[in-house]
């Protein structure tokens, strides 16, 4: 009798180890998803970012006959409200130490005053040189 109480230990122990790893299965699964998910809701808001500002320089120019010396004067001179002016909790920082514009990914913005191109920010490359 006891051998068989021994046994039915034994397969409620497995049972239970069947059941955590496929809660860390479905874990792993359910994070990865939303790491895409997040990964995607950041590109998405980059693009619109980066035609909001194309479509602020070109109203900027219109108004004042020349374009704005830098991206910060674009948006604390903007008339109509954009959506990345200040108290946006998507990022940490809108500007760097150095004064320009960060994108979603925390990358500088490449503007060129004399011009008017904004130039989407370089990718960011990994220190081992992989990338």
């Amino acid at each position: 009798m006891e051998r068989l109480e021994g046994r039915g230990h034994q397969a409620r122990a497995l049972e239970w180890a069947v059941v955590l790893l496929f809660i860390l299965i479905l874990g792993w699964v359910l994070l990865s998803r939303y790491e895409g998910l997040k990964e995607q809701a950041l590109a998405t808001m980059a693009r619109y970012e980066h035609h909001s500002l194309e479509t602020h320089l070109q109203v900027y120019r219109m108004r004042h006959g020349s374009w704005p010396p830098d991206l910060r004067t674009l948006i604390e001179e903007s008339s109509r409200p954009i959506s990345l002016k200040s108290g946006n909790a998507r990022r940490r920082r809108l500007f760097d130490d150095q004064g320009r514009m960060l994108d979603p990914y925390g990358r500088p913005y490449r503007y060129d005053p004399e011009t008017g191109k904004l130039k989407r920010p370089e990718p960011l490359r990994n220190t081992d040189g992989s990338g």
